[in-house]
């Protein structure tokens, strides 16, 4: 893994850092009327383009996202980096979603933005909307989970592992915005949150993978 570098670690660890700094100043702006107003304008535009067929798309990439579908596959992922004997990935994934959940909530419960309200909700809410929880989830569970079931494979499967995982965490991103149930912001926050707390699991696992071929991990 590159990330084994301690030069590339300190860059993982530095980047995670920033973002999350970010992550606290567009939250800021998040509690102030400039900002959602202009992520209001933008659930407006989204909710004109709606149709019956995109709603039932969007509905279901929700559902994926949401801990009845996350929290299985979560546990699939884990046990089939333990089935293949890369026991230390097994445990930085699941302490990486974990500790990635906790955060959410610590974030949620700080920054105690509202939901939006002016557009019907197509979903069930519950909670804060500062960063959406579904989007940050998305790239630990998905992203993180692909990212390291990759290893090892070809370079067809590596990339079929990446396009599925981006393109799932996009997906369920998007479909927040979709159903109305979060601001532009709550999931560009969110994206941003599980991407650099994943990239700080790397961080953490990387000195923990031991090169390749020396039968600890396949």
């Amino acid at each position: 893994m590159p990330a084994r570098d301690p030069k590339h670690r300190a860059r993982f660890i530095a980047v995670a850092c920033l973002t999350f700094f970010v992550i606290g100043g567009l939250g800021r702006l998040a509690l102030g009327e400039r900002l959602t107003a202009w992520d209001q304008r933008l659930l407006d535009l989204i909710a004109e383009g709606r149709t019956p067929w995109l709603t039932v798309v969007m509905q279901g990439l929700s559902f994926i996202g949401a801990g009845e579908i996350a929290i299985p596959v979560g546990l699939v992922i884990a046990w089939l980096l333990y089935r293949r004997f890369e026991r230390q990935a097994a445990a930085c994934f699941v302490a990486t979603v974990l500790s990635g959940w906790a955060l959410n909530l610590t974030l949620k419960a700080g920054f105690e933005r509202p939901r939006p309200s002016l557009i019907p909700h197509l979903d069930g809410v519950g909670g804060y909307s500062y960063p959406s929880g579904h989007a940050m989830m998305a790239p630990l569970v998905f992203g993180f989970g692909a990212m390291l079931l990759a290893r090892g494979t070809s370079r067809a499967a590596t990339r079929i592992w990446w396009t599925a995982g981006l393109t799932l965490a996009i997906g369920i991103a998007v479909s927040r915005l979709y159903l109305a149930v979060h601001y532009p912001s709550d999931v560009i926050a969110a994206l941003l949150a599980g991407s650099a707390w994943a990239a700080l699991g790397v961080a953490v696992y990387s000195p923990l993978d031991p090169e390749p071929g020396n039968g600890t991990l396949s």
